[in-house]
């Protein structure tokens, strides 16, 4: 029964990657990326054209009207709580570890 359920968990992992694989295939072959990367570049010409013709008509320029900063905010509880667990875990073991050593070095001493 275990080797069935080790079995069906690998199974599982690995349809996972490849379901990731081939979504991550099919969607550089259909190009999706360099339609980022083109929006990116044309909204860039676009900005450059826009403060060229500011320049010229003689108007006050500020560079941070041109620039578009895409600040994504990614927190969310789940995000939140894995930081603080995987905080609490590196205490744990940090305090682990030095306590170890603290007592192999008073063996040593002795």
């Amino acid at each position: 029964m275990k080797k069935n359920k080790k079995n069906n968990i690998f199974k599982f992992i690995f349809f996972v990657i490849f379901v990731s694989f081939i979504v991550t295939y099919f969607s550089q072959l259909a190009g999706y990326y360099e339609y980022q990367n083109y929006k990116k570049a044309a909204l860039t010409e676009e900005q450059i054209k826009q403060f060229e013709s500011d320049v010229a008509s003689g108007k006050e320029v500020d560079l941070n009207d041109y620039l578009v900063v895409e600040n994504k905010n990614y927190n969310n509880k789940l995000s939140k709580l894995a930081s603080k667990l995987s905080d609490g875990i590196s205490n744990i073991v940090e305090t682990g570890v030095s306590k170890t050593f603290k007592f192999l070095s008073k063996l040593v001493e002795e």
